[in-house]
């Protein structure tokens, strides 16, 4: 500073005073007077010192004064000598601007020295790099594209700049005109180039190209390899994090603690949890110290899967070590107890801690809250205040979430309101937590109404509402709603998201639209396994089971480990057309060639494919043979494949176990009385419906219901009738006239009352899924649309014919959900061969 002072005043005024005699932060002796007394000559490279020297002034914010007073005078010094014409001075000055956050006028300087003729290389290289820095990306590539068509050459340090901009605004294809433009200059040996040229072709996801680049370069510095694999890490690329760091180890620069911390954070940021172990293995195995930022990485994947043993394992760690907990390894503990429902370890962690901060308060607020000890959480929110800590809109959020999720979505809209009236606003993570809370409950409708009233609050949904409401479609096959979601996830973007993609596929799957479905699952390149399991749940209940096994064979071929989920999908498809050999030799191999290890929802499947197949001592034998306890959905599997095939017997083992496990289900009831009065022996039938009522279990009642414009339409055993029930009726006896001249014969079997056949075919009319087909026929005659029905139990073999007969005869496709699976009817044919 007093340098640059005395250069300047030293030229035009007398000597001042020694810096003893005067502050250290005195202003120039410069001022529009004395420019007016005349000015002798300076040089440049006088005034670049002066800038520079200015420029230097970054310590207190007195030096920051003096710099901003400085500035303007130097920059009018500059323009009376006539010097701002100079390239040095411009470029100097524009640095001066810049690191006093006056952008605009560097663009202004720069703008004004290329009309005047005075920009050469140096400024254009100064002007790229000074947009990049600013993170304007598109300008940046912009002004060296312009650079480029007037012939100036650029340097190394602006062609590393460009790159980044291009990584970071996702245009690769001006990043590889940069890659042509550095290679042809022989720019590419600069130091910055190969990193930044990494870095840029990671960003826009093209992890080949970026590994060669690290490839050319060898085993040198550890820092461009670590930038790409935190590019792999941060765009959710985790299977290419982790091959770069399996490929450092073996022929690159040795990874570092850094790099393992990067793939643990991409684990635990994309639903990698598992994943998360193993890095954690390779690094030790390397012989690295794991430090708090990776302990608390992995506790967070440890806290996403319930990995309790795991998330204890990592604390005794921690203790052994003698390490001391930071704000965020306590944090990250108390949030793992927490969530895997260890509340009290959690508390005994958050009293401990000296430091805490809000999130480790919000920690366990929204433990207790998920828990549903309100008391609790609203005690230590109280205690909050009491430690001078406000709560925050996340405060109140965990509360909303563990009102929601444990069925108070009451209790949740008053403290919304409450907070609201207070004046927090309530963000998207609000709304969405209601969402949630409503559809995890089975309430959708309430979904949809609280996604209105959230518009309605001016807060558009997120990604994570979007992919929460598809499920809400999902669950009430609402599939012309899930369109409308669709179009709104187009216009957002959303549907690049793979929880979005997933969503859609399992809406499109549930509502009937299977080919949808598949149109989106093939519009996505990379496939991870959540998408790879919806598309095989999809095919599964639609009974497509030969592609199910297909995709099934192309995961593994590219590379995708299935879970216990993927062969739970593989086994109902394989269920659903009858594939008993196939379905054996996919559940020997889970654990000896996939590494799998069956879970008791994979047993059931076994127990359900046998069952339904007629191999009913089989499917018992394979009961008692499990290793694990045969649960209510083995019984159930059994009870289900007796009924099916009349095996008394049988059934009566797997009803006695049903009633024990789940006494209050009266589904169970249900199929066996249904048994008895078909064997005709209803004293057993009666009792069973008097032990019911003794026990105090409603029957759950049947029903079908159907969309028709935006109106659901529903039709139940013994419920309110519908308002069009003549004309439904009337429809439904002129079809089954028209159909039994071609050949439908009335299945009365299907009616387990002991009342005469006439009377049975009566009762055969008030199917509720014939009801519903009959009243998609009316009102949708026009426009030839499929006629979609959705059911809650087994669909009875006379609907099945009828439904056959009618989409022959009214040359109309019906597609209908039951409890099972999908039946396609079209030209008197059913997708499922008659076999569900």
């Amino acid at each position: 500073m007093a340098k640059a002072q005395a250069q300047l005043v030293s030229l035009s005024f007398p000597p001042p005073a020694p810096p003893s005699a005067r502050p250290r932060h005195a202003p120039p002796l410069l001022n529009a007077a004395a420019l007016r007394t005349g000015v002798p000559p300076y040089s440049a490279g006088v005034l670049v010192s002066l800038l520079r020297d200015c420029a230097d002034l970054h310590g207190d914010d007195t030096d920051h004064r003096v710099a901003r007073r400085l500035a303007p005078q130097l920059h009018s010094l500059a323009v009376r000598t006539g010097l701002s014409r100079d390239p040095r001075v411009t470029c100097a000055l524009v640095d001066l601007l810049a690191r006093l956050g006056r952008g605009p006028s560097c663009a202004r300087l720069l703008h004004e020295a290329a009309e005047d003729g005075a920009k050469d290389a140096v400024l254009w290289n100064k002007h790229v790099a000074m947009l990049a820095e600013a993170e304007e990306w598109d300008e940046a590539i912009a002004v060296f594209r312009e650079m480029q068509a007037r012939g100036v050459p650029a340097d190394g340090y602006t062609c590393a700049r460009v790159l980044h901009a291009c990584g970071r605004a996702g245009a690769l294809r001006e990043g590889r005109a940069v890659h042509a433009y550095a290679l042809k200059l022989a720019l590419d040996a600069h130091p910055l180039v190969p990193g930044f040229l990494a870095g840029m072709y990671a960003e826009n996801a093209d992890v080949a190209a970026a590994t060669r680049v690290l490839d050319a370069m060898g085993a040198g510095s550890v820092v461009p390899w670590n930038a790409v694999v935190a590019c792999c890490a941060r765009l959710g690329l985790v299977d290419d994090a982790l091959e770069l760091a399996a490929r450092m180890s073996r022929s690159g620069p040795e990874p570092n603690v850094a790099t393992w911390n990067t793939v643990l954070s991409g684990c635990s940021r994309h639903g990698r949890d598992r994943e998360a172990l193993g890095v954690v293995a390779s690094m030790l195995k390397q012989g690295l110290r794991p430090n708090a930022t990776t302990v608390s990485s992995l506790l967070k994947s440890v806290a996403n899967t319930g990995l309790l043993r795991h998330g204890m394992e990592i604390h005794c760690f921690f203790l052994r070590n003698q390490l001391e907990p930071d704000v965020y390894t306590g944090t990250a503990l108390v949030d793992m107890y927490a969530k895997c429902g260890r509340l009290d370890c959690a508390q005994k962690v958050f009293d401990a801690l000296e430091h805490r901060n809000l999130t480790t308060w919000n920690s366990l607020v929204a433990g207790y809250a998920n828990a549903g000890r309100f008391d609790i959480a609203l005690e230590l929110v109280e205690l909050m205040k009491k430690n001078r800590l406000d709560p925050d809109i996340t405060t109140w959020n965990g509360l909303i979430t563990g009102y929601s999720m444990n069925g108070q979505s009451s209790q949740a809209v008053l403290l919304l309101r409450q907070i609201k009236a207070a004046g927090v606003t309530p963000n998207v993570v609000s709304w969405t937590s209601l969402i949630s809370g409503s559809c995890h409950n089975g309430e959708y409708e309430d979904s949809f109404y609280f996604c209105h009233e959230m518009q309605k609050d001016g807060v558009q949904p997120s990604l994570v509402t979007m992919s929460v409401l598809l499920r809400a479609c999902a669950g009430l096959a609402l599939q012309k709603k899930g369109k409308e979601l669709h179009c709104f996830a187009l216009r957002r973007a959303y549907d690049c998201d793979m929880v979005v993609s997933t969503a859609l596929i399992d809406m499109y799957s549930k509502g009937g639209s299977l080919v949808s479905a598949k149109v989106i699952f093939e519009s996505i390149q990379q496939k991870n396994l959540v998408l790879c399991n919806a598309m095989l749940t999809g095919l599964a209940v639609h009974g497509q089971g030969r592609e199910a096994i297909e995709l099934f064979h192309d995961m593994w071929n590219s590379g995708l480990k299935p879970d216990s989920i993927t062969f739970t999908a593989l086994l109902t498809a394989c269920r659903s057309m009858g594939l008993v050999t196939e379905g054996w030799e996919y559940f020997d191999s889970m654990e000896t060639k996939y590494g799998v290890k069956p879970t008791t929802e994979n047993y059931a499947c076994m127990v359900d494919l046998l069952a339904r197949c007629g191999y009913l001592d089989e499917a018992m034998d394979f009961i008692e043979r499990s290793p694990i306890d045969p649960g209510a959905s083995h019984w159930g599997a059994l009870l289900t494949g007796c009924s099916i095939h009349g095996n008394l017997a049988l059934a009566e083992v797997a009803a006695r176990n049903l009633f024990r496990l789940e006494p209050y289900n009266s589904a169970n009831y249900l199929l066996m009385m249904n048994l008895y009065e078909y064997e005709r022996m209803y004293d057993e039938a009666e009792s069973l419906k008097y032990a019911m009522k003794a026990r105090g279990v409603d029957s759950r009642p049947g029903w079908s219901w159907i969309q028709i414009e935006q109106g659901i339409h529903v039709f139940e055993v013994d419920g309110k009738p519908h308002p069009e029930t003549a004309e439904i009726y009337e429809e439904l006896i002129r079809l089954v006239f028209q159909i039994k001249k071609a050949g439908y014969v009335p299945d009365t079997s299907c009616i387990a009352y002991n009342v005469q056949e006439e009377e049975k075919e009566k009762l055969l009319l008030g199917h509720t899924e014939k009801l519903a087909i009959t009243y998609g026929l009316i009102r949708s005659d026009a426009s030839r649309a499929p006629v979609r029905v959705m059911k809650n139990t087994r669909m009875c073999n006379d609907c099945h014919e009828v439904a056959k007969h009618i989409s022959s005869l009214c040359d109309r496709q019906i597609i209908l959900r039951d409890a099972v699976r999908f039946h396609h009817f079209v030209d008197g044919k059913c997708s499922c061969n008659d076999y569900w």
